[in-house]
């Protein structure tokens, strides 16, 4: 039986190949969409939407807004740390807290903060404070419970180990505590970062205050789809450039983690 040069390359090659194809199929399938069941919405091919990619690349009003959006999201996101790394620690350092919390941290994650916006608007305007609220509320509670599961996780061991070598509390967070604490808190950051862009663009969007989402309603309201599909695609790959950030981080922080060694954290 005769290999396939395909068969034969290195697993890099072949992967970046099957890649390739895969994109090349999603373009293939996006062409014949728009030019035949979309085209009466005004569907734009993939040549299409390059074309009004490349033309909006050339303008400061599209870096500027998409800067915005990514300043309030980073922004928002960074309150949300701040709020639910405490909070976390608070409530998984004791078991008491995290029983009797369980229910209001539950209720908390469910409720969609959109549900809100009504409410927010009215109190802050169509202004980047109204994007920081929606994107601490949403954003906080993954940190909280991630962080708080984190504490409660830690191996008995550990904390013997700490007082068997008579180390003090700051090493026994150094060395022993924050290591088994990140791979947890981690998962927590990655969820509220994604969070954090989605609810800045929705904010924009729906509030009307300057940034991609902002651009994509004037784009909306005036039934100009090719842009709109590209103010979507690029808060799309926004948001994946932001989640491969946390990746690469989580890689340099725990490389020695099964999990990250394995490529698990990708």
């Amino acid at each position: 039986m005769t290999r396939t040069p395909l068969r034969t390359a290195p697993p890099g090659v072949r992967r970046l190949v099957n890649r390739l194809l895969a994109l090349l199929v999603a373009f293939v399938v996006w062409h014949l969409f728009a030019r035949g069941p979309g085209s009466s919405s005004g569907f734009p091919t993939p040549l299409e939407s390059m074309e009004s990619a490349v033309d909006l690349a050339g303008t400061s009003v599209y870096w500027s807004n998409i800067a915005t959006s990514v300043e309030t999201a980073l922004l928002g996101l960074g309150l949300a740390v701040l709020v639910g790394l405490p909070v976390g620690l608070l409530i998984g350092a004791d078991e008491r807290a995290r029983r009797s919390t369980q229910l209001i941290l539950d209720f908390g994650r469910t409720v969609p903060a959109i549900a809100l916006l009504p409410l927010f608007l009215l109190m802050f305007g169509a202004t980047r404070s109204l994007g920081l609220v929606l994107i601490v509320v949403s954003a906080v509670w993954p940190v909280i419970i991630q962080t708080s599961y984190a504490v409660g996780e830690i191996s008995p061991q550990l904390r013997r180990v700490g007082q068997a070598y008579h180390l003090t509390r700051w090493h026994r967070l150094r060395h022993l505590i924050a290591p088994s604490m990140l791979p947890f808190v981690f998962v927590g950051l990655r969820i509220a970062a994604t969070i954090s862009l989605l609810m800045a663009i929705s904010s924009e969007f729906l509030g009307g205050s300057d940034g991609l989402g902002y651009l994509l309603l004037q784009a909306m309201q005036i039934n100009d789809t090719h842009r709109a599909f590209v103010y979507s695609f690029t808060a799309a790959l926004l948001g994946l450039v932001l989640n491969l950030v946390f990746v690469l981080l989580q890689r340099r922080l725990l490389w020695w983690h099964p999990s990250v060694r394995k490529g698990g954290a990708s």
